[in-house]
């Protein structure tokens, strides 16, 4: 949690909202670690001037799965108050589907 909020961003473009953290071209294995435990992906690397780095996005579904997981473990600071700012500014996209399907595992294995 911590790479979160010291280097996170909790962000939108015009489509939808995500979480977006840069780090340096030299220590990009942070950002894997983040893509293999909570899903999104590793972009990069660019440079910017004088800045070269990676960036991973999480975003969509995976983003709406990982909601659960910063509000339980981010910790109080400005990054916490950002992301709940963050959470009502777009809660629309976080709001349940309605008449969406079931995820797989609700399935018996007679309906896969």
């Amino acid at each position: 949690m911590g790479l979160v909020v010291g280097e996170g961003s909790f962000t939108a473009d015009r489509r939808q909202p995500f979480l977006q953290v840069k780090l340096h071209v030299r220590d990009p294995f942070p950002l894997r670690h983040l893509a293999d435990r909570l899903g999104g992906r590793v972009y990069g690397p660019y440079r910017d001037r004088t800045r070269h780095y990676y960036t991973w996005l999480l975003r969509g579904p995976a983003l709406k799965a990982a909601v659960p997981i910063f509000r339980t473990y981010l910790p109080e600071s400005w990054k916490r108050e950002q992301f709940e700012r963050w959470l009502v500014q777009h809660s629309d996209f976080f709001a349940l589907d309605r008449g969406a399907a079931a995820p797989p595992e609700s399935f018996s294995d007679t309906e896969r």
